[in-house]
């Protein structure tokens, strides 16, 4: 038995686009997760499931390999549950992340928005 502690980043990026989309979408934006500092985690993780909204054709993302992540554009923020499973003989999956996507901020002076959040991980493989 071993121990392993995992760090992750989980964030996203937002961009005001110049004109909006025929569907209305203001934003391009992107939600990742990755290791601290570009740190490879592919040796611990088996997949990341990023759960988007139900108005998003194919709303579960799943993604076996880095990079982790998806790019859409849209018009809103909203609760994005993220889970990730890693490599692991008992427990598969970390645990389910909700993680909100703004996709403006009111006191922000650029037309750019970026949030990360760092998770440190601890699990036990037998």
């Amino acid at each position: 038995q071993c121990t392993v502690q995992v760090k992750l980043e989980l964030g996203h990026r937002a961009q005001l686009r110049k004109k909006a989309t025929t569907e209305g979408f203001t934003h391009d934006w992107m939600v990742f997760v990755r290791g601290p500092e570009t740190c490879d985690i592919q040796h611990f993780v088996e997949r990341v499931v990023f759960r988007l909204h139900e108005s998003f054709p194919k709303p579960k993302r799943v993604c076996k390999e880095p990079p982790y992540k998806v790019e859409e554009s849209g018009y809103a923020g909203f609760l994005m549950p993220i889970e990730v499973y890693f490599k692991n003989k008992v427990n598969k999956l970390l645990k389910r992340i909700y993680f909100t996507s703004f996709l403006s901020c009111k006191k922000c002076i650029s037309p750019k928005t970026a949030t990360e959040v760092y998770r440190k991980v601890i699990f036990i493989n037998f």
